[in-house]
């Protein structure tokens, strides 16, 4: 999940087989606050595991990536790695019937998807489906990055989008949505240029995740901001924040809880979310991240009793709502795989701390 964004601005054990108790829910096992992780399906050289080899610690598998195929435009592909679809389809059995839920992410750094028209789309739909369906996966990640939603020249309304890759994209996860059942999931994970990025600046990268997130605002189960490789970043208060602290991510979370002008504009303001709606996204280690983000447990701790409490840590950021937000998601990390290779350091403290907050 590395980034561009910097451009933009310039621009335990190798295998540990932890089982979770059979039937418990994810709410039995993790209260009310999700741990969100992604799932190499692929090797980077940090850890490699079965997917079925994934810590109990975390809620909710993301696996990455579903990409697309190069054949035509629009059509997407998913093969398991160093597992036959039968066995990884098992894996993925065996966590559900574990409590957790497995969900397939698409793009990536590496995965460019832009839908430029109806017959891109289609493939798009047809294709991500199949593989939902075929591999029975929980629901759809949607973590596009890069020139994958780039605003048009003149496209400057984010409630009615005209930019074609846009208005194809949410029409697109709208009909895979409606495809499946109630309890299916919708997340997002945005680089923050394309979320909060927009509070300053709307156009090209700059806010165009905001006309997917607002359309889709119904349909959305979570969104989980990558609040990392992202350098400084600017608050509801006008001030900047760098990343990889708790005011950096006490700051990018309440302009999605509380909402936010876009480009300044009070006429084009955007609503924020419930906030069972936000979560937010984390490295597991400093490696995850090559440019930046990291942050120690004790600070997520702190970030987290104040945006779930209003237990104020003493920090420059003053939350609009002095009481905090309860019913916030929760954490997510890139990645599963580095927090085994880093000793699983971040998932057991993260994990304890969500748990406080039941």
């Amino acid at each position: 999940m590395l980034t561009l964004v910097l451009t933009l601005l310039l621009a335990w054990i190798p295998v540990h087989g932890f089982a979770a108790v059979e039937g418990q829910s994810v709410a039995e096992q993790g209260g009310s606050k999700s741990l969100i992780g992604y799932w190499h399906n692929f090797d980077n050289g940090s850890e490699v595991l079965r997917l079925r080899e994934v810590s109990p610690r975390f809620d909710v598998i993301n696996v990455a990536f579903a990409e697309p195929t190069g054949r035509v435009p629009g059509e997407m592909g998913f093969t398991p790695f160093q597992a036959t679809p039968e066995e990884f389809k098992a894996d993925i059995e065996y966590l559900q019937n574990q409590g957790k839920k497995v969900i397939i992410s698409i793009g990536g750094a590496n995965g460019h998807i832009r839908l430029e028209n109806s017959t891109e789309r289609e493939r798009f739909v047809e294709s991500m489906s199949e593989i939902i369906r075929s591999y029975g996966f929980d629901g759809i990640d949607i973590d596009l990055e890069g020139s994958s939603l780039f605003l048009d020249p003149g496209d400057t309304d984010f409630k009615n989008p005209t930019t074609p890759a846009i208005t194809h994209m949410i029409s697109a996860i709208r009909s895979i949505r409606s495809g499946f059942g109630s309890d299916f999931v919708l997340s997002m994970a945005p680089e923050t240029a394309y979320v909060q990025g927009g509070y300053t600046v709307y156009g090209g990268p700059w806010g165009a995740y905001l006309p997917v997130i607002h359309a889709l605002r119904d349909e959305l189960t979570y969104i989980h901001v990558q609040h990392y490789n992202s350098g400084a970043m600017t608050g509801l208060d006008g001030r900047s924040y760098a990343q990889g602290t708790p005011d950096f991510q006490v700051a990018m979370a309440e302009m999605l809880l509380h909402g936010f002008p876009v480009a300044n504009d009070s006429d084009q303001f955007f609503p924020g979310l419930r906030e069972d709606q936000v979560a937010f996204g984390l490295p597991a280690s400093p490696s995850a991240a090559p440019s930046g983000g990291y942050l120690e447990p004790a600070g997520i701790e702190k970030a987290l009793n104040y945006l779930a409490k209003g237990d104020s840590f003493g920090g420059t950021y003053q939350l609009r709502k002095s009481g905090g937000y309860p019913g916030i998601k929760g954490v997510m990390t890139w990645s599963i795989n580095w927090d085994l290779a880093a000793g699983e350091t971040f998932s057991s403290n993260v994990r304890n701390v969500l748990d406080a907050l039941k």
